[in-house]
């Protein structure tokens, strides 16, 4: 019976040599390294513990699973973005960095995006729908806060400065 080795080719000489014996003298942090590499590419993709199996509409706030979000969310954000535009109320979004005006307002509406005027400097600042996690409606206050996927930042630049909307990876579109 014939003993089965395998063969690399050393890059430096190129002469062949037995891997065994060369993967022997490796660390073994190397080996484990390498080894749970492999067995994590041979895993199939799957939800982390911490990812919930229900997710709460940010427009309507009824809880539903993943794939009935996908198809629900967008048209449902857009109308209650709408219905707020239409009432005129004062929008405040969060996260943002702290200024003493945190007043915006609605200005427009598309298809996949929310356009914000900024009260205090006029600036627009354009948000995808996708990019909503959270509408929450204070009725006697006439103000409405809306949590974000992502932070709205003041940049400051050498000719100017504005408020830029930076999205976080969660949330983000599909591609395609």
């Amino acid at each position: 019976m014939s003993q089965e080795f395998f063969t690399i080719e050393c890059p430096a000489c190129r002469n062949r040599l037995k891997a065994s014996p060369l993967a022997a003298a490796l660390p073994d942090e190397v080996l484990l390294a390498e080894t749970a590499r492999r067995n994590g590419r041979r895993q199939t993709p799957h939800a982390g513990p911490g990812r919930p199996s229900v997710a709460r509409c940010p427009g309507c706030d009824v809880e539903m699973r993943a794939n009935e979000m996908r198809d629900h969310r967008s048209s449902c954000v857009q109308l209650r973005l709408t219905q707020v535009m239409q009432r005129g109320f004062t929008v405040h979004l969060s996260p943002k960095d702290p200024d003493p005006h945190p007043d915006f307002r609605i200005v427009s509406i598309d298809a996949d995006y929310v356009r914000f005027e900024k009260l205090s400097s006029d600036q627009h600042l354009e948000i995808e729908f996708g990019k909503v996690a959270e509408i929450t409606v204070d009725q006697p206050a006439q103000i409405v806060d809306i949590r974000l996927l992502g932070r709205v930042i003041w940049k400051e630049e050498a000719r100017y400065s504005e408020w830029r909307f930076i999205p976080s990876r969660i949330g983000r579109p599909r591609v395609g």
